[in-house]
């Protein structure tokens, strides 16, 4: 299976209900599966505008999922912090000792670990549009390409470049290819209390202390990891090799995965500090966004208020609603502030409620901001 193919495909590009973003241009990709080789086209031209578009990109996105045999992790990914720790990764019983000998060290793109010193590495950086492939690494061979391709007669509206990673992998060789994918997508950091991410085969393990997903086809092994301050972005590991002595070349890329550490290492954040940082975020936050107002600075607690704009949405008349703050660290290094604004029923309205999700840096600065039911949950709301 080929690693895009795996790859979680982050296309849930924030768009507004009514019409594609700005920048929807750049937010699609179209992966292709070729045997031997995992492409995907970029540089992609776009020509609808408004509902068409959006229905184009619910199109494309179904073709990306129908191409992805059993998948990556499930693209929604679920944005809570891990419920419970899941078992630092470590070699399968059934593999062999790594074999005794010297040790070369990598340490480029945020990652750090051990490798044999016997293998070759390569660098590519190639950026294949939300996907970069970084580092090759072992006894065969990796190459990562561009080719222009030629639209054809029915592409009205795309016109691209094919780009890929290709693995040369003889008898007795194993290749570890290195990869990255970035942008919108993952929406929240790798959960392991979420088993609907997971597809057929994959299990939750922990690589470098933070959260991460493996994957066992034999002779193919894949990690997807964590990216430490990063929500929507993820490193992946793919493995190739081929007989003989693959219990050897297996027992190396688990000793590799093992010594895995992140450079620079992951903030450790202090659950103590977490009204501190509620605080500060929160009035930062709601600087930028008058709709916010109504959320208590103190984790926990809960306000009333009458208002005429929920986060990310306007209303035609005064809904009351009940606002409470809630603040938390995730592994990676991030705190998670999440806002919940609830409503009552009454006569022309059901009950209901709208969670906000701010992910805050170390020191409180909002990023990204997640959340809201589809406006036929907001009450008011044209």
């Amino acid at each position: 299976m080929n690693p895009e193919e795996r790859l979680p495909d982050a296309l849930h590009a924030t768009l507004d209900a009514a019409q594609p973003s700005p920048d929807l241009e750049d937010r699609i990709v179209e992966r292709v599966a070729v045997v031997g080789r995992r492409t995907v086209r970029s540089n992609v031209r776009f020509g609808f505008t408004g509902m068409a578009a959006l229905l184009l990109v619910v199109a494309l996105v179904a073709v990306a999922v129908g191409l992805r045999s059993n998948g990556g992790p499930g693209s929604a990914g679920s944005s809570a912090t891990l419920a419970k720790p899941v078992p630092t990764y470590v070699p399968t019983a059934s593999s062999s000792p790594a074999p005794a000998g010297s040790l070369a060290h990598f340490d480029r793109d945020g990652l750090a670990f051990d490798y044999p010193a016997s293998w070759k590495t390569s660098v590519s950086g190639l950026n294949m549009h939300y996907i970069t492939i970084l580092d090759f690494l072992g006894t065969g061979s990796g190459l990562a390409t561009c080719t222009a391709i030629t639209p054809g007669p029915s592409d009205k509206f795309i016109s691209s470049e094919e780009c890929g990673a290709n693995l040369t992998v003889g008898a007795g060789q194993v290749m570890v290819e290195l990869s990255r994918g970035d942008g919108p997508g993952q929406r929240g950091p790798i959960d392991s209390s979420d088993l609907n991410a997971l597809s057929a085969g994959q299990r939750y393990v922990t690589v470098g202390g933070l959260p991460a997903i493996f994957e066992d086809q034999g002779a193919t092994l894949d990690w997807t990891l964590s990216v430490p301050g990063d929500i929507n972005s993820r490193y992946i590991i793919h493995v190739e090799m081929k007989s003989p002595g693959t219990d050897q070349m297996r027992a190396q890329v688990e000793a590799l995965v093992a010594s895995i550490s992140y450079d620079p290492p992951v903030p450790v954040l202090d659950p103590a500090d977490g009204p501190r940082i509620a605080a500060i975020g929160l009035a930062q936050a709601s600087a930028k966004d008058s709709s916010l107002a109504c959320f208590p600075s103190v984790p926990g607690a809960t306000a009333t208020a009458t208002v005429l704009q929920l986060p990310g949405y306007s209303i035609l008349q005064a809904l009351p609603v009940i606002c409470e703050t809630e603040i938390e660290p995730v592994p990676i290094g991030l705190w998670k502030l999440t806002l919940t604004e609830s409503w009552t029923a009454a006569s022309d309205r059901a009950a209901g409620s709208l969670t906000t999700t701010i992910w805050l840096a170390p020191d409180g600065t909002p990023g990204e901001t997640e959340g809201g039911p589809a406006p036929s949950g907001i009450p008011y709301f044209q």
